[in-house]
Formats: structure tokens, sequence, C-alpha cells
């Protein structure tokens, strides 16, 4: 990640100081005047996802599929009815997979949005529709912003789901491919 975030900046990987708190977003400390650099990280089992801009707020996640996981529990937990209607409707050899295609998109709107978990995740519906990318559905007004973020679901490694938000508002961005 440093050696990613060195290009961009043109710094050394060992000068770039990365500010971290316990309840905001990971971001890379730069001289004023400077271009902003925005990047996420992301890893599970043995893959990460590093997404890195200048234009906007990016977040990004990376779920391992495990077949055969009791996921049932969390997704009631976690998720909407909407989203729950949709995991009981997907034929039950494919709902591992629906369950991370769901959480890696939340995951990363929320990262994105610099909020993480702090969000009820059951206010925050992802969407699925045939050849479209996913959208982000919020019932409750305080939510509602998260709705503008760009997603692209990636298809990076079998046996992952993972997916990247862009802050669509901040920049006219459009995710284009992986």
């Amino acid at each position: 990640m440093r050696r990613l975030l060195a290009r961009e900046t043109g710094l050394a990987p060992a000068d770039l100081v990365i500010w971290e708190s316990n309840h905001e977003k990971p971001r890379l400390v730069l001289s004023p005047g400077a271009p902003k650099v925005f990047f996420n990280v992301s890893h599970s089992a043995d893959y990460a996802v590093i997404a890195v801009s200048r234009d906007a707020e990016v977040g990004v996640d990376i779920e391992q599929i495990r077949a055969g996981q009791p996921f049932q529990g969390l997704a009631r937990r976690f998720y909407s009815p909407g989203e729950n209607g949709w995991l009981e409707s997907i034929a039950p050899e494919r709902q591992a997979e629906a369950f991370c295609r769901i959480w890696s998109v939340k995951e990363a709107v929320l990262k994105c949005a610099g909020l993480g978990l702090s969000v009820p995740t059951q206010k925050v519906e992802v969407v699925f529709a045939a050849n479209a990318p996913p959208l982000v559905k919020c019932p409750g007004p305080e939510w509602r912003h998260l709705e503008h973020f760009s997603v692209q679901e990636l298809h990076l490694v079998d046996g992952y789901a993972s997916a990247l938000a862009v802050d669509a508002e901040q920049a006219d961005v459009e995710v284009l491919g992986t």
C-alpha cells in the first residue's frame, strides 16, 4: 500500500504519514497545497485489495466466500428484510456467495463514507439487478446520502466477493471496470 501511495504522491514510502483514528477512516497526511490522494484497503484470507484515487473518496471490500458456513443468523441480524428476502430466493448452493456479495457492497460504501460499522447495517440496503451495478437504498433520511455512491462489484479472484465504492458527489467519477 505504501508503494502505491508513494507512486501517487512522489514521496518515499517511509516518508508517508497515514493518520488513523479509532472511529475514522485512515487518511494520507500531505503538505498544504499537495494534490489529494484518497485510498482504502481490505483483506480477507489470502488476498488484499487496495483502491487509490486522486478524484474522490473510495471504499473497497473483499470477502472470502465460505460455502457451508452458517450465515443465516448474521443475515437476519445485519441485513434488511429486502436483502433477506433476496437471499432466500437464491438457490441454496449460491446463498453463501450472495451473502458475501451483499456484505462486500455494504462495507465498501460504509468505508467510502468513512462511517464503518457505526451505521446500522440494516439501514443500508443493497439491491442487485441484472446487467446493472448494485444500488444502495437507505429508507431513513439520516443515511440517504449513501445512495449517491457509485458502486461496482469486482470479480478479482474466484471464491471471493469484492466491491468498490466511489463518492460520486466529490467528482464526476464512473467505475468502468477492474
